[in-house]
């Protein structure tokens, strides 16, 4: 077992079996091991990226156990407390971080079957073509790795029901599927935490919200504090990065649309929503816009689940105007 492998990749499949076989149950860790969890995701994650280098050269020919099983064992616990933090931003910032990672150790390679391990571990589906010097994928495998608008079947080179990359373009390839398989694999769900870790992620979130450690623009208005209680709380939730329903993403839209926001100012708000897509967002934004889609009245938003108190209105513009 190469040690150096699973600290520069703990998030790979060999690191998963190597804390199986260390028979780790990560649900009953200590408060130190939760507590430098808790201490990655305040001050590493939002390091910038030369001081991250800085620290990722260190371990560039690192070959120690209690080391990697440092860092093995510190990825899932992260990932745990992300869970209980729910907050957007930091999903991103965390993905953002081991994608960044992955792309530096493979760019610096620890030996020649590095590249083979990785891709057997990330995507086992892309095969090499001797022939061609080309790996490649079949488009039902490829589409399945759902991996957004830089990727499009169009932006690829296709032949025969295939899709063909050259080992240069591989590295990219690789952050962007390592990036989508963390944020994927963060919205499963655990019945329940230790109290240890519910604490610990209160405690982070407060402090991520409070320093607005990874500066989400909040757009304050005078008009928010006189919204109806159904949208200023779709606003609140947006803000803080929860996540929203279609429903709840077009609607409150529609509101911001009719109370004057721009559609620089909502597309800012909605950065915070999980796999946002400055793209999809924008077209979906400036379509609302442009055909100028009414909000609607408190009949519709009851039968859409979306009202929360009895306000004894017919639309919720009576109140915001009354409120205003």
């Amino acid at each position: 077992m190469l040690y150096n492998y699973l600290i520069r990749y703990p998030f790979s499949k060999k690191g998963k079996l190597f804390l199986e076989n260390h028979n780790i149950d990560l649900l009953s860790v200590s408060k130190e091991d939760i507590k430098k969890a808790a201490y990655f995701l305040l001050r590493t994650i939002p390091q910038n990226q030369i001081d991250k280098e800085k620290q990722w050269h260190n371990y560039l020919s690192v070959e120690d156990e209690n080391v990697a099983l440092f860092f093995v064992k510190l990825y899932p616990i992260c990932r745990i407390l992300l869970k209980v933090v729910d907050y957007n931003p930091l999903y991103q910032q965390f993905a953002n971080h081991f994608q960044k990672q992955l792309i530096y150790f493979l760019n610096k390679p620890l030996n020649n079957k590095e590249f083979d391990s990785i891709l057997e571990d990330i995507c086992p589906n892309l095969k090499y073509d001797s022939l061609k010097d080309k790996y490649f994928i079949s488009i039902v495998s490829y589409l399945f790795l759902e991996l957004g608008e830089d990727y499009k079947l169009q932006y690829m080179n296709l032949e025969n029901g295939f899709i063909f990359l050259k080992k240069e373009e591989l590295i990219d390839f690789f952050g962007i599927i390592i990036k989508k398989n963390i944020l994927k694999n963060i919205d499963s769900k655990i019945d329940s935490f230790p109290k240890l870790f519910i604490d610990y992620g209160n405690s982070i979130k407060d402090k991520v919200l409070n320093e607005n450690t990874f500066n989400v623009q909040i757009i304050n208005k005078p008009e928010i504090s006189s919204f109806p209680p159904c949208f200023l709380k779709m606003y609140n939730n947006l803000i803080s990065g929860n996540k929203l329903t279609h429903i709840e993403n077009f609607t409150l839209a529609v509101f911001l649309s009719n109370i004057g926001y721009t559609f620089d100012e909502i597309l800012e708000l909605y950065k915070n929503l999980p796999n946002f897509d400055k793209k999809i967002a924008g077209y979906q934004i400036q379509k609302l816009i442009e055909k100028k889609y009414s909000v609607p009245n408190c009949d519709t938003l009851k039968s859409n689940g979306l009202c929360i108190n009895e306000c004894k209105v017919k639309h919720p513009f009576q109140l915001f105007k009354k409120k205003r």
